[in-house]
């Protein structure tokens, strides 16, 4: 059955049905249904040996990183891909302190004021093959680092930053670090800044051409797209139930809407829980890069983190409270 997609559309901050101003010019879109609304049933591929909360997986030179928990205390597990067996484990907590971050296939972490890039080799693990150096640029410990390009790098606002732009972008080769977007709520009502900003926790993701950028939050399902520049273009909730369009200022109250996310040069991709219990099952939402959003496939699974393989159309999942399996999904091309 075809089911069209609703929308309303609040300008300047003035909305006559309830809801969350604007904080900028730029429309907020409220998205409630779906052209595409599917239930499916993922098929279980063996993971052996068992990968124990496993999370953080990635898709990389045809191998599977899977960030995972090891009786050595090697950080990263790796698999073959697409015939998902296992081939290695690598990585010591010390220097794998913090996940990796993937820009197309290169693979790189920033750990205080250095920024890693690392390489395959023989044997089926990665082994650092570049540094360079912010030179203070951030001033403090960035978290959720993307790269857009060479020279521009953008993360998310957090508790250790000042200010209450909703992430920073960083010009390497003027040494710069700009403020860019504001949060969609103000921090008066809340216990604290700090507490404000962890009710309010969000991601940014780069699109792999590096001219976009994907803000999306945990605890509402509210996701902007901002240009290479830093401008915001789309402003959108995704307001069907179970939904806070305001967060809660009582943590009790608070509950995870956006669990993870993927994009590629064309869509966006994201893992939704279908309900506020902790193990909810979980839903993929797919948009396009002007917001629109298509289709959304309950999953009946608690998945955790997942990828998508473009070219198969696949959904490759994880879920931390299963080691003994990926989950897998084709998707459908309409």
């Amino acid at each position: 059955m075809r089911i069209i997609l609703l929308t309303i559309v609040i300008w300047g901050g003035i909305c006559l049905v309830g809801c969350v101003p604007s904080s900028s010019t730029v429309p907020l879109v409220y998205s409630s249904i779906f052209l595409k609304d599917t239930t499916v049933i993922l098929e279980k591929v063996p993971m052996y040996p068992a990968q124990f909360n496993p999370r953080c997986i990635l898709l990389s030179n045809e191998r599977i990183l899977v960030r995972t928990s090891t009786l050595d205390n090697a950080v990263y597990s790796v698999f073959s891909y697409p015939e998902m067996k296992h081939l290695s484990y690598f990585g010591e907590q010390s220097e794998f302190i913090v996940p990796l971050e993937q820009f197309n296939d290169e693979l790189y972490l920033v750990r205080n004021d250095s920024l890693y890039f690392y390489k395959w080799i023989e044997g089926d693990s990665l082994k650092l093959f570049s540094t360079s150096f912010f030179d203070n640029i951030m001033g403090q410990q960035m978290l959720g680092v993307t790269k857009l390009n060479d020279n521009l790098y953008a993360y998310t606002n957090n508790c250790f930053d000042k200010g209450m732009n909703e992430f920073f972008m960083i010009n390497l080769s003027q040494k710069q670090k700009e403020s860019k977007g504001v949060y969609p709520d103000t921090h008066v009502n809340f216990s604290s800044i700090s507490d404000f900003k962890s009710a309010y926790a969000h991601e940014i993701i780069a699109k792999p051409d590096g001219s976009r950028l994907l803000v999306f939050y945990y605890r509402t399902r509210r996701c902007r797209i901002y240009n290479q520049n830093g401008i915001l273009l789309r402003d959108i909730l995704l307001n069907y139930e179970p939904c806070q369009t305001i967060i809660d200022t009582d943590i009790k109250r608070r509950f995870l809407h956006i669990k993870d996310a993927y994009v590629t040069n064309n869509m966006i991709y994201l893992l939704c829980p279908d309900t506020k219990e902790v193990n909810s099952p979980s839903s993929l939402l797919v948009a396009n890069w002007d917001g629109e959003f298509k289709a959304i496939y309950h999953l009946g699974q608690t998945i955790s983190y997942f990828f998508i393989d473009e070219l198969l159309n696949c959904f490759y999942g994880v879920n931390s409270n299963d080691p003994y399996h990926f989950y897998k999904l084709k998707l459908s091309k309409n």
